[in-house]
């Protein structure tokens, strides 16, 4: 038996990691969520994730792999969403 789809999700934190959280389960699950963030959606521009999204920051860490994913996932989102006009996904 599997579990149900959850009606309403919601997402404390409105860095990149809970926008992109938000934006991928809608994209390969249809899960809506509600973002919220105590200072607004993308206020302080994620700088404890900022890491993840340069390619070699963490390079030789125990986090090394991690990151060169992070990166090629948003270089992928960033090719996906040129699709609808933007020029990257800031």
């Amino acid at each position: 038996m599997t579990a149900p789809k959850p009606q309403k999700v919601v997402i404390a934190g409105g860095g990149v990691i809970g926008c992109a959280t938000a934006y991928f389960l809608a994209r390969d699950h249809g899960i809506g969520a509600t973002v919220v963030d105590r200072a607004g959606v993308a206020a302080a521009a994620s700088g404890k994730a900022g890491g993840f999204l340069a390619l070699d920051w963490n390079a030789g860490s125990p986090t090394d792999a991690m990151t060169r994913r992070s990166f090629a996932l948003h270089a992928e989102l960033g090719d996906e969403l040129a699709a609808y006009g933007r020029t990257d996904y800031r």
